[in-house]
């Protein structure tokens, strides 16, 4: 099966965001550090309610309060844009270049305007996710092939290819088309 594609800065994003939700290191320190900051207002209104000022302890309690349920938001917009400025620096000479993929049930080959081939054996296909906008196809080496379901012309053919492909190579196949940046 011969794709071809162009990936912007929001391909990018939705990647990085969908891999960080699913890392076990970012999911423990979101978890931490939304409990961390809270708890750090509440024993500083413990301070002040020991000390006799109740209205010290009343403001800082509140902002513990605040802060546990207000954290959540911020953090979201804060990894959004980190992501966002790191796509930028590290990926802007790859934003609207035609792209190429021939996938068959042995190789994955990938062309650029630019003249760069990759040839990947299917062999090296870790998983393959999908979500409302994109599949990504996680490779053992660590890189992942994004392909945007908007922008590919045969995608009614291609999903039930990759997951007859994922069924043939025994790699988990995850469907995941209600998964939104939270």
């Amino acid at each position: 099966m011969i794709i071809s594609y162009q990936l912007n800065a929001n391909d990018f994003l939705q990647y990085q965001l969908y891999t960080a939700s699913k890392s076990d290191r970012i999911k423990k320190k979101r978890r931490r550090n939304k409990i961390i900051i809270p708890l750090i207002y509440i024993a500083v209104a413990a301070f002040y309610l020991y000390s006799n000022d109740t209205q010290g302890a009343i403001i800082f309690f509140s902002l513990g309060f605040l802060c546990f349920f207000l954290y959540s938001f911020w953090e979201r917009r804060h990894y959004i844009k980190h992501y966002e400025s790191f796509i930028k620096e590290n990926y802007k000479n790859r934003f609207h270049k035609t792209i190429v993929l021939e996938i068959d049930q042995d190789f994955i080959s990938s062309k650029d305007i630019s003249g760069s081939e990759i040839k990947i054996a299917t062999s090296e296909i870790e998983e393959i996710n999908e979500i409302s906008s994109s599949l990504f196809i996680q490779l053992n080496i660590g890189n992942s092939l994004i392909l945007p379901k908007d922008k590919i012309q045969n995608i009614n053919e291609m999903i039930p290819f990759l997951r007859q492909l994922a069924n043939s190579l025994n790699v988990k196949y995850n469907i995941e088309n209600y998964w939104k940046w939270k």
